[in-house]
């Protein structure tokens, strides 16, 4: 068995892998909510939603190509990311980059494009611009908890807000212990300096807040959506910083760290089920 590595795929480019692929080498798998499958689906897919997909791994064939969607390509690579976290496979996995949205011709141009941090970027700015767009996440939580303020809903943006300052400080204690000398403010005077204006992705938290459209039921999909996105992006760059860096301190760091984004998307995909599901 092998390791995969996910491949984007584009729309325009489903209909020719569907066209040269034998459908018996593939599956075709929607990771939305039951409603929306029923609404709309490409033909041929089968439904597995994000939130069962842990469970149900072992449904999904070892040797065959997986191309996952969802609406706009966030849910689906959060599960491409547990399909292939669970173990090698013999089989590709794609996720469709724009979701079904793109594949029926909406909306490809609000998709985020995720910027990586430069390899070549000093320890101390990497950690420092980790806490920045954990402070942002933070800010995008906080407005959400105020707007859906008093529901179950709202109660568990406000926690998952939380979690991104106590992740905030997790990195303020390693970049001071590597800077005492130079460090002298506190953690509460360092975050509230901090301005949050990028998060993951590289994107401003307005750019995050303009995907979630102003419909209130679909608002609330779009936002546990991006929430998905959000998690997952933040999961694969601390696992990304701790691949890099030779620090044994460090890499235990960004890995705890990882493992609480992770934990954090279960939550995410737990609240689409409770919300959404049939």
């Amino acid at each position: 068995m092998m390791t995969r590595q996910v491949i984007d795929i584009f729309p325009d480019e489903l209909e020719e892998f569907k066209n040269k692929t034998r459908e018996r080498d593939y599956l075709l798998i929607d990771v939305r909510q039951p409603s929306e499958f029923a609404e709309v689906h490409i033909p041929g897919a089968q439904l597995i939603p994000l939130p069962e997909i842990e469970n149900r791994i072992a449904e999904l064939d070892g040797e065959k190509n997986l191309v996952l969607y969802c609406r706009t390509g966030g849910r689906s690579s959060v599960a491409a990311a547990l399909i292939k976290d669970a173990g090698a496979r013999q089989g590709a996995i794609y996720n469709l980059v724009g979701g079904i949205a793109g594949w029926e011709g909406k909306g490809l141009k609000d998709i985020p494009h995720l910027e990586l941090f430069p390899r070549d970027m000093a320890l101390n700015q990497t950690l420092y611009r980790a806490m920045n767009m954990e402070k942002g996440a933070w800010l995008f939580y906080n407005d959400l908890a105020q707007e859906y303020k008093g529901t179950e809903l709202g109660d568990m943006i406000e926690d998952i807000g939380g979690m991104e300052e106590v992740h905030a400080r997790s990195i303020f204690t390693y970049w001071k212990k590597n800077n005492p000398a130079s460090i002298t403010d506190s953690f509460d005077e360092t975050f509230e300096r901090l301005d949050g204006r990028i998060m993951e992705g590289g994107k401003p938290i307005s750019a995050w807040m303009a995907r979630l459209g102003k419909d209130p039921k679909d608002r609330m999909l779009r936002l546990l959506e991006l929430a998905c996105e959000i998690e997952y992006y933040a999961y694969d760059l601390y696992r990304g910083l701790a691949k890099r860096d030779r620090d044994t301190e460090a890499v235990q760091t960004y890995l705890l760290l990882a493992e609480q984004e992770k934990a954090h998307i279960r939550v995410i995909t737990k609240a689409l089920d409770r919300f959404f599901g049939d």
